[in-house]
């Protein structure tokens, strides 16, 4: 039914009279005062989530997301957004593109302006929405540098902000750079010159031609000034096997990195934890929504896709990605060691150590070379990490950084997952990897070092998926997902689970020191990965989250035999959207990934969103017996 279109948004007549000069001073945490008001819609929600208070862990927390466009955040980063602006955290989201795609070009008679301000429109509604507050904005100008950047700051919660940078989207011909205007910026590295007018109306005071340095320029002011302690982001290195990304999304992604990586130069002493999100290629991956948050996440969608008139309700994409949130890195349990816990911060490696029962404060250990991914894996006398720069593997010991180079061949893009690692009876070290190919690889250090080379282990079908991009050279893999899960038995002998989109595969080592052979697959109708598993009791036991229903399932057996029991519920487990499910107690404060024990099970430790490391006995049964380590 055809509805009328919304009245126009009044604006008090003082805008754009005064700017907020954002760099040279650290602002509060709504960004500064507001200057113009909207108003949009009538009446007050009942549910209201107001800020949180200060000193308390979600005010800690202060949470960036940069994206290419104005949807991405509520299909991608969504129900983690929705659930961290309900905590009453601060919250600054940076829109790279205008978004104004194909709007003006005919046979399409949209207006490409008024097509820009319905999205911005839509996506203030959504955030409204999500909070449960007014949805009335005061619109500014935030100045960094010469750069002047559109804003908007909700009235009821200040702290909550939306800054747009409008590079022209990559899907508009008319652009001053043609295609891909991001992605052209993003490789112009060392060429000042070259720099692409945003999408604003002539005499805007957000039209200007702006150049890779100016686009990081503004990332690195707005970080600096709202100081964030999370950042999420789009996918560097998407998953070649199945639908191709954005270009888009592909350069905010590796522009957010950019300005992270120098802001940490600049302030190593900042805690600056960093989420990637899958973007369109969710739509190939089991649905790992339970019913309430895919509910929640369409009624949000829906509230932005009333000013977006490209969103076809024809298009069946959109209910997929509001199914599914996948990250790009699952973190896992492995990052944490012998009184240490591993982390990584701004794509560094930082560790906290435990000394006569008091912890430390976070220490960074650096970088291999270039970025590493968010998940570490800890094992014997060694981290393991990936760079997402190279896709290489490396490892961190007491000499420093080594490559263990990349488990794929040259025509393979840096597709690698993160590793897991465990020690096994013997005391090697046994590092998995899901490789570009779909596969799994192995690499160990024995007494003798490392093996000379990544070995993979059978029992994947390598011609299972058929890659639907056909300008890739290599078109055919694996359906191996991130997420493995090792776990060494009473007898040292380490055994490997990993998801596909429809079975779990097992191998099993015959003798410690050796690579696991196959052993087959797991009687599960499906799972969604990551996976967990634990050998504990005289039990190896799986767990893992079922598609579509998101219920907790396990599966087990006795560690001597080879035949596993049927699945049961797990009514104890904890899960975080997109980790893997734990049994236990989470803090009151929201993580980032899952809890994981110490080795020595004495306590169990957590990584915050407020920077923090938490830690509670194993035996915990209470939030209140987390406890933060540091301010």
């Amino acid at each position: 039914m055809p509805t009328e279109p919304p009245a126009p948004e009044p604006v008090s007549p003082g805008f754009g009279r005064r700017r907020f000069f954002l760099v040279g001073a650290v602002a509060a945490a709504g960004l500064g005062t507001g200057l113009g008001l909207l108003s949009e819609g009538r009446g007050r929600p009942a549910d209201r989530h107001g800020a949180a208070a200060p000193g308390t862990p979600a005010a800690r927390a202060r949470y960036l997301q940069i994206v290419a466009h104005e949807d991405d955040d509520l299909l991608f980063m969504t129900p983690d957004l929705s659930e961290s602006l309900r905590a009453g955290s601060p919250h600054l989201t940076v829109y790279l593109s205008a978004g104004e795609s194909k709007a003006g070009i005919p046979p399409d008679t949209h207006d490409v302006n008024a097509y820009t301000a319905d999205r911005e429109t839509g996506v203030r509604t959504a955030y409204a929405l999500m909070l449960g507050v007014r949805n009335r904005w005061r619109r500014e100008t935030l100045t960094v540098g010469t750069l002047r950047l559109l804003s908007y700051a909700l009235v009821d919660r200040p702290d909550v902000r939306l800054v747009f940078l409008l590079v022209p989207d990559g899907r508009d011909p008319r652009a001053s750079l043609g295609w891909h205007t991001l992605g052209r910026l993003w490789s112009a590295t060392g060429h000042a010159d070259v720099c692409g007018w945003t999408q604003a109306p002539e005499g805007s005071p957000y039209r200007r031609c702006l150049s890779r340095e100016d686009v990081l320029t503004a990332l690195g002011g707005l970080i600096q000034s709202f100081r964030p302690t999370v950042v999420r982001s789009q996918d560097v290195a998407p998953d070649e096997r199945y639908s191709a990304d954005h270009p888009d999304h592909i350069a905010a992604a590796h522009f957010a990195a950019e300005a992270v990586r120098r802001h940490a130069a600049r302030h190593p002493e900042q805690p600056l934890l960093q989420v990637n999100y899958r973007d369109y290629n969710i739509r190939n991956l089991a649905v790992n929504l339970g019913e309430a948050d895919n509910r929640d996440k369409r009624r949000v969608f829906a509230a932005y896709s009333a000013h977006d008139y490209r969103i076809s309700s024809e298009n069946p994409h959109w209910d997929a990605y509001e199914a599914r949130m996948v990250y790009r890195w699952p973190r896992g349990t492995g990052f944490t060691a012998a009184d240490a816990v591993y982390a990584v911060g701004a794509g560094r490696l930082l560790v906290w150590r435990r000394t006569g029962g008091h912890w430390s404060a976070p220490r960074s250990l650096g970088d291999p070379g270039g970025p590493l991914a968010p998940a570490v894996a800890a094992a014997g006398p060694v981290v393991l990490g990936l760079r997402t720069d190279t896709g290489e593997v490396v490892a961190y010991d007491q000499g420093g950084w080594r490559s263990l180079g990349r488990p794929d061949p040259k025509n393979i893009h840096n597709q690698a997952g993160a590793p897991v690692a465990v020690v096994d009876g013997s005391g090697t070290v046994a590092v998995f990897v899901r490789n570009g190919r779909g596969g799994v690889s192995a690499r160990f250090l024995g007494p003798g070092g490392w093996t000379r080379a990544w070995t993979d282990l059978p029992g994947v079908d390598m011609r299972q998926v058929v890659s639907p991009q056909p300008k890739k050279r290599h078109r055919r893999y694996g359906d191996v997902q991130d997420g493995l899960a090792a776990v060494v038995t009473d007898d040292g002998l380490v055994e490997l689970f990993a998801a596909t989109r429809s079975q779990v595969l097992w191998w099993r080592q015959r003798r410690p020191g050796r690579a696991p052979v196959f052993a087959g697959v797991l009687p599960v109708a499906g799972a969604i990965a990551p996976l967990a598993a634990e050998a504990v009791g005289g039990r190896v036991q799986v767990m893992f989250r079922e598609p579509w229903t998101a219920r907790t399932l396990a599966i087990s057996r006795p560690m001597r035999s080879r035949a596993w029991e049927g699945t049961v519920p797990v009514r104890a487990a904890a899960h975080l959207d997109g980790e893997a499910p734990v049994i236990g107690v989470l803090p009151p404060s929201r993580l980032i990934g899952v809890p994981a024990p110490l080795p020595d099970g004495t306590q169990v430790c957590a990584l915050g969103a407020d920077g923090r490391l938490h830690v509670a006995p194993r035996s915990a049964a209470r939030k209140a017996a987390w406890r933060a380590i540091g301010r």
